[in-house]
């Protein structure tokens, strides 16, 4: 029966990429579908492109390892950006005229800076894609037994063929349909874990039991420390992550209007803090019901562990097409990622300009192809790491960090330069990997991987930040937009829109203070 729904579902995909396709569309309509999607299906695919297999699979493994302190990637790791993208990035991005972060950089900086970006974006989709394989292959491979090799070649054939169907639009309405079957296996597993709380059946491990009593302001032994999250997680990775990364950036720019592309991070706020119950909750039940897990497995095995203890069969095989379901939306979210890269802000704009429509779109989907197979490949990596979001951080650490800080300073500063930005982002980089290889030697002590990583995020950026502004311009470049023009608010048409985005905001931030003060 489980395989005929998997195989059901997976049909039902392969429909909507046909649904979704269009002919005589262009490549950027093809590839990025900017401004031609309504909001409420831009809030849904943009929530589902960053709810994937990671953040499923991912943080309940973060709640099974590190307790109630998984809630900071929400709270501290993903709102407060959230607010500050409505606010103030989003009327950035529309006054610049930008399609992608990479183009908006080449706006700031030149085109060097747009390549440099534009590589490194392409690298971080295609590993994040390979993360996503892993996690499925792994939840296949505790439910049939499937092996490995098999789960993700079948999983990227599927991805691949609807994605080639319809593009980003067929992407983004697999989103949409994602999310809703997400949400019907998985809400039940949160409503059962919570009840064995509720009960008394099952008691939280006491050092896993609370959001800041247990953590220390700075400690080379304590799994998390409070400098490393609110300042790593909370300010360098989560702004650099929601306010630069292509594939969140790619959906929101689907929205038709200013107002509404503003609004899609706020509303999309709030469901992140229903994914927080939702997939943290059953990792918090696994910690308490299977202690044993704890270096018998990878943690990643939480979440399907915790599924089989507390679903019926029929239960599971719901809970089983949500978890395929997510590796959908974060594989086929990267994949079309790497193809707009490739396509719009490498090939298009560098290598070979001036070509046809024809000729782009075959590219993109070639590039599709070749995403798929990095991907393959990639997805063994995440056999180095514990749990899927250690992984993922060091990924963003070494390149989303120093990325950050050049990004902060080209919209609050023209004393920075082409020169200087690319020097300061190399400069980070370089530090980022130089506390890897002095952390993996244990030269620096961490009491965890993922506390390693946040502190190697500070360095980087902090490095980035100096590097780039302590080097000169030998000139002034009269083509750099002076960040008045940069940070103006864009153009919102009334003080009643205005009005009500704040007052959305103010009540996002309002809930999460109190979902913190309630966990604390």
């Amino acid at each position: 029966m489980g395989l005929a729904l998997i195989t059901a579902y997976f049909a039902s995909t392969l429909v909507l990429g046909w649904i979704a396709r269009r002919r005589g569309q262009t490549a950027n309509s093809y590839l990025n579908a900017t401004h031609s999607l309504p909001t409420w299906i831009v809030v849904a695919a943009y929530l589902a492109a960053n709810c994937g297999a990671l953040e499923i699979i991912g943080l309940s493994a973060v709640a099974d390892q590190y307790g109630a302190q998984a809630f900071h990637f929400y709270l501290i790791g993903a709102i407060p950006a959230m607010i500050f993208l409505a606010l103030w990035m989003m009327p950035i991005y529309r006054r610049s005229g930008a399609l992608s972060v990479p183009h908006f950089l080449e706006e700031r900086y030149g085109p060097e800076m747009r390549i440099i970006n534009a590589a490194t974006s392409a690298v971080i989709a295609v590993f994040t894609a390979g993360i996503s394989l892993y996690a499925m292959a792994q939840v296949l491979g505790v439910f049939f037994g499937i092996s490995y090799r098999t789960s993700i070649v079948s999983c990227a054939s599927i991805v691949l063929a609807y994605v080639l169907l319809g593009g980003l639009r067929a992407t983004v309405y697999n989103e949409v349909f994602q999310l809703g079957v997400i949400l019907v296996g998985l809400v039940p597993l949160a409503i059962k874990s919570a009840l064995l709380f509720a009960h008394g059946a099952i008691q939280i491990p006491s050092m896993k039991a609370h959001l800041w009593k247990a953590m220390p302001i700075v400690s080379t032994s304590a799994p998390l420390d409070v400098i490393g999250t609110v300042f790593g997680l909370g300010f360098v990775l989560a702004f650099g992550y929601w306010c630069t990364d292509f594939v969140q950036m790619q959906r929101a720019f689907c929205a038709r209007t200013e107002q509404a592309g503003r609004s899609v991070p706020l509303w999309a706020g709030f469901g992140k803090l229903l994914f927080a119950l939702v997939v943290v909750v059953p990792g918090l039940a696994c910690a308490a019901l299977f202690p044993q897990l704890e270096g018998a497995q990878r943690f990643d095995a939480a979440l399907p562990t915790v599924m089989k203890a507390l679903y019926s069969p029929t239960l599971l095989m719901l809970g089983l097409l949500a978890l395929a379901a997510s590796l959908m939306s974060g594989l086929a979210a990267n994949i079309s990622a790497f193809a707009s890269i490739a396509t719009q802000d490498i090939y298009r704009s560098r290598l070979r300009p001036g070509k046809s429509e024809s000729h782009y779109l075959a590219v993109g989907r070639w590039s599709m192809v070749a995403a798929m197979a990095v991907s393959l490949l990639s997805s063994y990596l995440s056999f180095l790491f514990r749990d899927l979001m250690e992984h993922l951080q060091l990924i963003f650490s070494i390149f989303g960090a120093p990325f950050w800080a050049i990004f902060l300073l080209g919209i609050s500063t023209r004393r920075v330069g082409k020169r200087g930005a690319i020097l300061g982002l190399s400069a980070g980089i370089v530090v980022s990997l130089l506390h890897l290889i002095a952390s993996s030697r244990h030269w620096l002590v961490y009491g965890s991987t993922m506390n390693a990583d946040f502190h190697a995020s500070i360095y980087a950026f902090l490095t980035a930040m100096l590097v780039g502004l302590a080097v000169p311009e030998p000139r002034p470049d009269e083509s750099t937009p002076p960040p008045r023009a940069l940070l103006g608010r864009g153009s919102v048409k009334t003080l009643g829109d205005e009005r009500w985005l704040w007052l959305l905001a103010s009540l996002l931030l309002v809930v999460s203070i109190a979902f913190s003060v309630w966990w604390r």
